[in-house]
C-alpha cells in the first residue's frame, strides 16, 4: 500500500474506496479527475498501474480492513487481462462492484467477467463523461444499498433470535411478555417490508431497480429458451436530460423521470411486462412472449403517451417538450447465449435513434 493511502485511511477510515486500474498513467489521471468531480470527497480514489499492482493494492486494503466499494479496470493490459483481474478481485472481495472500462473487450471477455466476477457493467473507451459519471454513481448507490441489505439481514436475524427466545419461555411469562411479542412482530414485519423494497424497487422512481431487472430478464430468458418463443426488450433514454437538469435543476429532473416512469408503467398491458430503471435517465422494458412487431406497438404507445405529458424542455433541439429515444430488440433466446446479447442489441439501436435525430426508435431482430 502506498504511504499516501495509509495517511488517508488513518484520517478517513470510514470512507469507501474506489480503485481505477489501467496501464496508462494519462488514462488513470484523467479517470481520477472524472471520478473526483462526480464523487467529491465522499470516497477515496486509488489507482493501480496494471493487474499485478491492483491485486497487491487490494490485498493490502483488505488486510487493513478497508471497504473497497468499486473497481474500474481496463481490459487490455500487458501483465493480466482485465477480466482475469476482476475475477481474482471478486474472489478476494465478492461484495465489491466491478466495471470494465475498455474499447477492446469482446463478448467472450465481458461474459467471463459477468460469470466469474459478477461484472456490474462495462463502459466503452473513450468514455462519455456524463455516462461514466451516471454509471459510477449508480454503481456506488447499488453498493450502498447492498450494505444496507446486509445490515437489515443482521437485524432480522437478531429479531428472529429474540422471537425464538420469547416463544421458548411463553408458557411462564406469556402474560407479561405479550406486549413485547407484538412489538417484536411489528418490527419484524417492518424490516421484511423494507428489505423487500430495497431488494426490488428503485427508491426514486418506485419501479423495478437494476437488480430486479437482471434477475427477471435471466428468468424469462431461460423460460423462453425452453419454450422457443419471442422475448423483446426496449431500452429508453430521455433526450437531452443533462440539459434539462441544467435548465430546471435536479429536483425538476427527478419529477420528470418519475412522470415518465409512471406513464410507461400505465402503458404496459400485461402483468408479465416489466419496466425498470437501468441507470441514470435510462429505463428498460422487458416484454415476454412478445414478437418484434408487438414491441414496436408498445414503443409507439409509450412515445405518444410521453408526448401527451407536454413537459416543457427549452434546451432540447428536437422538440419544445420532453421526448425519449428507444432501442428495440427481439429474438427467440438461444441456449448457451447470455441475455446480455438482447441488451446489447437494444443498446445499439438506442444509439442509432440518438444518432439519427432522437425522439424516435430503431429495431433489431434476430
Amino acid at each position: 500500500m502506498s504511504p499516501d493511502l495509509n495517511e488517508l485511511i488513518k484520517i478517513d477510515d470510514d470512507k469507501p474506496i474506489v480503485i481505477c486500474i489501467d496501464d496508462e498513467i494519462t488514462v488513470l489521471d484523467s479517470l481520477k479527475i472524472e471520478l473526483k468531480r462526480a464523487l467529491g470527497d465522499e470516497y477515496i480514489i486509488e489507482t493501480a498501474e496494471g493487474g499485478e499492482d491492483a491485486l497487491e493494492l487490494m490485498e493490502d486494503l483488505i488486510a487493513d480492513g478497508c471497504q473497497v466499494a468499486l473497481v474500474l479496470s481496463d481490459y487490455i493490459m500487458p501483465d493480466i487481462k482485465g477480466d482475469e483481474v476482476l475475477k481474482r478481485i471478486h474472489e478476494m472481495s465478492p461484495n465489491t462492484l466491478k466495471i470494465m472500462l475498455t474499447g477492446h473487450a469482446n463478448l467472450e471477455a465481458v461474459s467471463n467477467a459477468i460469470k466469474h466476477a459478477r461484472l456490474y457493467r462495462y463502459v466503452s473507451k473513450p468514455w462519455q463523461s456524463e455516462d461514466l459519471k451516471l454509471t459510477v454513481v449508480e454503481a456506488l448507490h447499488s453498493y450502498l444499498q447492498d450494505q444496507k441489505l446486509v445490515e437489515q439481514r443482521v437485524q432480522l436475524k437478531e429479531l428472529n433470535s429474540q422471537l425464538e427466545e420469547l416463544i421458548r419461555n411463553q408458557a411462564k411469562i406469556i402474560a407479561e411478555r405479550t406486549a413485547e411479542l407484538e412489538q417484536a412482530n411489528a418490527q419484524l414485519k417492518q424490516a421484511n417490508e423494507e428489505l423487500e423494497q430495497l431488494a426490488t424497487l428503485d427508491p426514486l422512481l418506485q419501479i423495478a431497480n437494476r437488480r430486479h431487472f437482471d434477475e427477471y430478464l435471466k428468468q424469462e430468458w431461460e423460460r423462453f429458451c425452453r419454450e422457443r418463443r419471442y422475448i423483446s426488450l426496449i431500452l429508453a433514454d430521455v433526450d437531452y436530460f443533462k440539459q434539462y437538469n441544467d435548465e430546471y435543476q435536479h429536483q425538476a429532473g427527478d419529477h420528470c423521470l418519475i412522470a415518465i416512469a409512471k406513464t410507461i408503467q400505465r402503458r404496459l398491458k400485461r402483468p408479465a411486462d416489466l419496466v425498470a430503471r437501468y441507470g441514470g435517465e435510462e429505463l428498460v422494458i422487458v416484454l415476454p412472449n412478445t414478437n418484434p412487431e408487438g414491441a414496436v406497438k408498445v414503443a409507439q404507445r409509450i412515445q405518444e403517451a410521453i408526448a401527451l405529458l407536454r413537459i416543457p424542455h427549452l434546451r432540447s433541439t428536437v422538440n419544445e417538450y420532453v421526448t425519449i429515444s428507444m432501442g428495440i430488440a427481439g429474438m427467440i433466446p438461444i441456449k448457451g447465449c447470455s441475455p446480455l446479447m438482447l441488451v446489447n442489441m437494444a443498446d445499439k439501436c438506442l444509439y442509432k435513434a440518438k444518432d439519427n435525430g432522437r425522439n424516435r426508435f430503431f429495431l433489431e431482430v434476430v
